[in-house]
Formats: structure tokens, sequence, C-alpha cells
């Protein structure tokens, strides 16, 4: 009893000692503090605002940072569905040169059709609030989102929702607005009357949406909730515009920025990609040039995520913006040096990434790391033996034929390779899997380009060959071509088959069609959704009628001389193991068989792999020339031009 008696006087003591260290810390302030969290409320409410006595509540519901000159808190405030008020932000014409139908009729491409939307667009309350005391001492400002009423509404079923709250002139003053046109646009007209005759796209037309780096980040609060609308994130952030020429679209891509600046954290803490990263930084993705479907990233990242190079993950996501709906995004991560110390178990200060030829991450130093091996790849015979060696030791040489198969097969060319590429290595050597100091490939970028029906037979070897010396003297090599032969086949023969491609695009649409009507709606104006399917359309049409051409120019590019021939692999029980082709491992049906074909030229590799339980026996190979039965776990076979079938025969351990 008199331990517990002296564990209390101790509490107590200790309490008192933090009340008076607080009470003389000049530097806290209590938070203002809100009835109601953040969240989705089925039916209107009283939202009651409290802080220290003596104090004066002070708060705003349009998003602008509040002071003593905002509404004063003098009773709860009604909180209901905002979808009724008055259209602010999303009225705006000054988003987008895209809206300046006059200078585009004038001097550049088509008008791409953008409206303002001339129904009341759904929205949320944003309360943001502070207090401030007796000797004028302001609060930090409180930011919540309410969303009331939203059980039935369409477009948001199965997607995150996100509400951004920002202080309106972050967005769209003229002079600092980093989502307008603003000072900069004008500024360059009044330089240069005949501008426009210079820069005919009207998405790259200078504006303050085009302006980059630290400064034109702003300050802002993000609440995420997840599908279950349980708040997920509720952060001070910072928020940048995000993209190339896309930044001249509307909607705009943002990049969502944690630091210790904002709320001494540095990192959202939120699962949200279920692989247990958690990062400091996150993007709003629009879809770039995408901007119909807003597909071809999230489905060539979902195609390849297995292949030996980086690809982001992809949930789907309504944003809100200062309590105004904004449309559908992606929020994907950013590739960066937390985003590559995580997935790749390297030291993040070791990090050093290449972006469209600049120096993303690491020192100023580090960028003659890549500049050294562009000059040995770009510049030197690779068909000798010994520089190819030293090829493979600058470089992760899987990583580059995966990731530049996959570029080459899905028609990327004109903007890459080289525009729109990126690589990574460690600046020193570690020991992990991926701390030799080799470069590896990041995948990004893909809705610039490819996957459409117009680049069915389009020849992307020959084009890569002709803009990539790199490429070229690699295709030098005998072992490479080998390597990249078998590997493209691989590709061809799972990854990018029709019946993968079509799954792909089927749950797209069961997911992603209602919401995308929704938001063309919002930005175009109309909820039909053919311009969305005909964009489906086309890259199924792609995908579709893509292998004969691209194989064909494999052969004719890479001068093989062979021919394509079947190989089927079967399994006399499915339940007793796997096997292992060439970089892959075929999904055996329920019968235990797979078809593919490769070329000739040269040998294929396989590996039986047992389940537990299990042994491998041996390999039962037949083809017209032979039928032979091999006994070790690995082989390498050349394939006869009429038909092959290889049987890999397990049995029980215990037999």
């Amino acid at each position: 009893m008199m331990n517990q008696k002296k564990i209390l006087v101790c509490l107590a003591a200790l309490c008192g000692m933090f009340m008076i260290l607080l009470l003389n810390d000049d530097s806290y302030i209590m938070e203002l503090t809100f009835s109601k969290d953040s969240g989705f409320y089925p039916e209107p409410f009283e939202l009651e605002l409290y802080a220290p006595e003596g104090t004066e509540i002070f708060y705003t519901l349009d998003g602008s940072d509040p002071d003593e000159n905002a509404i004063k808190y003098t009773k709860p405030i009604k909180i209901t569905d905002a979808t009724e008020k008055e259209n602010i932000y999303s009225t705006r014409k000054d988003v987008s040169a895209g809206f300046l139908s006059d200078y585009i009729a004038t001097y550049s491409t088509s008008d791409p059709g953008y409206v303002v939307p001339n129904y009341n667009v759904d929205k949320c309350t944003v309360v943001k609030g502070i207090y401030k005391d007796k000797d004028g001492n302001i609060s930090k400002i409180k930011t919540k989102s309410y969303f009331v009423d939203y059980e039935g509404k369409k477009g948001y079923d199965n997607l995150y929702i996100a509400s951004i709250i920002t202080d309106p002139n972050n967005l769209f003053d003229t002079e600092s607005g980093i989502y307008v046109l603003g000072d900069t646009f004008e500024e360059r007209i009044d330089e240069n009357p005949d501008y426009f005759l210079d820069a005919p796209y009207w998405w790259w037309w200078k504006a303050n949406y085009h302006q980059s780096g630290k400064e034109w980040e702003r300050s802002a609060d993000i609440q995420l909730f997840d599908t279950e609308r349980k708040l997920c994130i509720d952060k001070n952030c910072g928020i940048r515009i995000q993209g190339g020429g896309s930044r001249g679209k509307t909607p705009k891509s943002l990049n969502i920025y944690a630091r210790k600046e904002y709320d001494n954290e540095g990192r959202f803490f939120s699962d949200l990609f279920n692989t247990g990263y958690m990062a400091d930084t996150i993007t709003l993705f629009a879809g770039g040039d995408d901007s119909t479907a807003k597909v071809k990233d999230m489905f060539m990242s979902d195609l390849v995520k297995n292949r030996n190079f980086a690809v982001m993950n992809y949930v789907p996501c309504a944003l809100f913006l200062d309590g105004e709906y904004w449309g559908v995004y992606w929020i994907t991560e950013k590739y960066n040096d937390s985003f590559l110390s995580y997935y790749y178990d390297t030291t993040k200060e070791n990090v050093i990434m290449i972006k469209a030829e600049d120096l993303a991450e690491g020192a100023d130093d580090d960028y003659n790391l890549y500049t050294e091996m562009m000059d040995f790849m770009s510049n030197t015979d690779l068909s000798e033996e010994m520089n190819y060696k030293h090829a493979c030791e600058l470089i992760d040489m899987q990583s580059y034929i995966d990731y530049y198969a996959a570029e080459i097969y899905i028609g990327r060319y004109n903007d890459w390779p080289v525009g729109n590429e990126a690589l990574w290595r460690v600046r020193n050597v570690e020991n992990s899997q991926n701390g030799d100091g080799r470069w590896r490939w990041i995948l990004y970028d893909v809705n610039s380009g490819g996957l459409s029906s117009d680049l069915t037979e389009t020849d992307t070897f020959e084009s890569t060959m002709d803009r990539s010396d790199m490429f070229y003297n690699l295709c030098q090599n005998e072992e490479f071509k080998k390597t990249f032969a078998t590997t493209f086949m691989d590709l061809a023969n799972t990854s990018f088959l029709s019946e993968n491609t079509d799954a792909v695009i089927g749950q797209y649409i069961s997911l992603m069609l209602e919401p995308m009507q929704m938001h063309r709606k919002r930005f175009f104006g109309s909820e039909d959704s053919s311009s969305i399917m005909a964009a489906l359309a086309d890259i199924k049409i792609f995908f579709d009628n893509r292998r004969p051409y691209i194989v064909e120019y494999l052969k004719k590019d890479l001068e093989l001389e062979g021919e394509l021939a079947t190989v089927e692999l079967e399994i006399n029980d499915v339940s007793s193991g796997k096997i292992a082709l060439n970089t892959i491992e075929p999904a055996l049906g329920e019968d235990g068989n797979w078809k593919g074909e490769y070329y000739t030229d040269f040998p294929i590799t396989l590996t039986a792999v047992a389940n537990d339980g299990y042994k491998f026996v041996g390999w039962e190979i037949s083809n017209s020339q032979k039928k032979e039965i091999l006994k070790d776990e690995t082989i390498k076979i050349y394939l006869s031009e009429n038909g092959n079938t290889i049987r890999a025969i397990y049995e029980e351990a215990g037999e």
C-alpha cells in the first residue's frame, strides 16, 4: 500500500513539473479542439470548437488561413452537405492555357474542350480554426474536413478520398499561386508578343504552374480516407505541381511532401500500398498525357511488377481541393532515395538516382559516375568479351534487358529512350543484394508514348538502336543478344498475352469507369464514357495485334537466323512442384500444361522446383528429332522447329 502511495505521489509531482514547464515555455500553445474529427457523417451535425478559457476562437470555411479578422466563433457551426453551396474554385479558367480558346485557335493545336461545371460539384466542409489568448498569441491552425450524406453518391465506391486544404492564395494568386497561369504567363507575353508562334503547344506555354523547386512548394493539410472511410492520413504537408507538359493541363498532378518542418514527423505513417513502405513523398497522379482514361502507367506497372526494374504502386483516389471535388487520381509513390532504400534494402544516404539525364538524388560529384558509365557503354566495342564483362560490372544487365524489352514491346519511342529514362545505384558498395554499385533501371512516364494501336506495326527495336548508342553497342554482343531474345520472348509469352492485358482492362472498368465518368463531367461537361472506352479499346487492339510484328522485328534487328518454335511444358502433378523457364515461372494450368514460343538460335533454360514433400525425378523430352530423359534439375535445351514437349516428373519424397 505504501509503495502505491509513493508511486502516486511521484506521478503527481512529475505532472506538476510538466505543467510548470509548459506554463514557462512560451513556444507551447495548446491546439484548438474540435468536437468531431474529420470524416464521413450520414447526417448534419453541430460542430463545437474548444480552446483554453479566456481566449477567442476564429475560423474560416473556404480554406483560407484564419486570423483575428476571420469568423469569430460564438456558437456551434452547423455542418451539412456542402454540395449545394456555390462553386468557387472550380469556376476558375486561369488554371490552364487550355481555356484560352482564342489563343489556341490562332496559335496552337486543337482545343482540349475544358469547361467549368454548370452544376454544383460535390463538396465537403473544410474548417480551419485558431484561437488568440489575452496576450495576443495565436495558436497553430487546426484543420478538419467533413463529408455529410455521401452514402450512395456516384463516383466514390472503392476509391480513397483525399481532402487537400491550403490557403487559396497558395493556388490561385497571380504572383505566388502554383496552380494558375499567373504573372509568369503575362510577363512572357509582354517580353515577346510572338511567343505563341515559338511555342505552338499550349500546354507548354510559360505559366506559374511550370515553375518548380522548393520556392514553389506551399504549405497544406491533407486528410486521406481509405475505402472504408477511415482516416489514414491527417497532417500538415507541402504540395507542388508535378510533371512536365502535363502541368499545363487540368487537373494537375501534385507531389505531397511530409517534412519535419511541417509537423516534426517527415513521413506518412500509413501503409497505403500494402507493402510496409511509409513514404515521405506521395504523388496524386492525374494521368499525364493519358488524361482520358488515366490508365497507361498503372496498366504497365501492373503487367511488369515482377520484373527486375523499379515500378510504382497505384491506389485510386478522388480529390477534394479546398472543399470542392477535383477529380480522379492515382496515389503513387515518388521515386526518391527513400523509395529505393526501402524496396531495395540500401542505405538512403548512399543512393544515386538519374532521371531524364539529370541528377535526381545524390551529390553533384555523383553525376560523374553516370557520365563515365554512359561514355563507356556508348563508345566502346561491346562485342569484345572483356568489354562486355566490364559492362556487366557497371550495370545490372538483367535489369537493363528487362526494362528495354518491356519498353520496346509496348511501342515506346520518340521521347524514349534517354529522355524519359531513369536509373539508380549505390555510391559505395554495401553488403546487400542491390548494394554492388551497378546501375539498375526504373520505369516511369509510360503515359507519354506507347500502348497505342497506331504503334502496333512500329519497329521500336530499330528506333531504339537509332536513339541509343548504348543499346546498339550491346546488341552487337552475342551473349547480350541471347539473353535479350529469350527475355523478350519470356515477356511476350506471359506479361503481354492478351489474356493478361484483358484482365487488367476488365479490372479497370469495374473499378474506375463510374468515377471516371464523374471526372469527365467535372472537367469536360459530360458523363459520356465513350472516350474512356475508346481509349481502353485502343490499348486492347494494340496488344491483340502487336506480337507478330514485334517478334519479327526481334529477329530482323538482332539478325537471328533461327525460327520460332513452340515449346509445351507439362508436369505430372500440379501439386508436386513448379517449372522455372529462363526468367519466368509459367502459370501451369489445372491440367499442368503451358505453351510458349522461342527462337531456335538460343537454348532455353529450365529448372525444376519441387514443393515440400516431393522430389524431382527427371525431365521427359520429346520432339521431332529425339526422345530422352534428363536427370539434372536445371537443363539447357535447343528447341526443334517442329514442336517440343518437355515434361517434369515429380514424386512424393518418401517413395
